[in-house]
Parts: C-alpha cells; structure tokens; sequence
C-alpha cells in the first residue's frame, strides 16, 4: 500500500486476489476502499488476474446456461 514495487510472485498473487474479490479475506484490517485501488494497479494486465477474470466470467456463463436450461425443462 506504500506504494513499493511487488516482485513478480506477489504481482502474480495480487492478480488473483483481486480477480477473485478476495480483497476482504487478503487484508481483514484493511478498508477495501483503501486496498482495492492498489491492489488494480499492481494486477493490470498481468496474466493470472486476467485469465482468472475469463475463467470466472466462463463459469458464471455455464452457470446461467445450465439454470436457464434446467427452468426452462421443467416448465410445461
């Protein structure tokens, strides 16, 4: 948050975290208002926050298809 520069297995983990909106369990003592602008500065455009973006952003696709999919099924 001092603004010192992470080294890459830091920058790779702050991706994650921040892709996963884990600030809260990250940094429990921390306001996210205080930790997520960092956080976004440190992850942009580095691979694992990105690639854990689309994974996610695939998952909750599948998810909607399957519900809407399984609603529709059991309507008559």
């Amino acid at each position: 948050l001092e603004g010192a520069e992470p080294d890459a297995r830091t920058s790779a983990l702050v991706a994650l975290v921040h892709a996963t909106g884990m600030h809260p369990q990250a940094f429990p003592g921390l306001p996210k208002k205080q930790v997520e602008p960092r956080m976004a500065e440190i992850a942009e455009g580095h691979w694992a926050g990105v690639s854990v973006r689309e994974a996610i952003r695939n998952l909750q696709a599948a998810i909607t298809t399957v519900t809407v999919v399984t609603v529709l099924s059991v309507v008559p």
